[in-house]
């Protein structure tokens, strides 16, 4: 049996942020990142779910696939959850 490789939190506040902002140039600005690494980390995100999360041939800016807003759904279930871990340990 395979086992799939471990998804970071990091990812997907990288997602969340791409989406959010609507461009992988703005999300490294406010990540204070640079866009490379902010690309490698979506990229080896959809490597790892073997999924496509955007559309990137429509479109200049990045538009997310069908997959790719269901994943960002979970993705902010899971980085809300991470938060209120945070803050219930504070």
């Amino acid at each position: 049996m395979k086992v799939a490789p471990a998804l970071s939190l990091d990812q997907m506040q990288v997602l969340l942020t791409v989406v959010d902002t609507g461009s992988f140039a703005a999300a490294g600005r406010k990540l204070g990142r640079a866009t490379s690494a902010i690309s490698y980390a979506v990229d080896t995100l959809e490597s790892q779910l073997g999924l496509e999360l955007f559309d990137r041939e429509k479109r200049r800016r990045p538009t997310l696939s069908q997959t790719g807003q269901a994943v960002v759904t979970e993705a902010r279930a899971v980085v809300q959850g991470a938060d209120m871990l945070r803050a219930r340990v504070k």
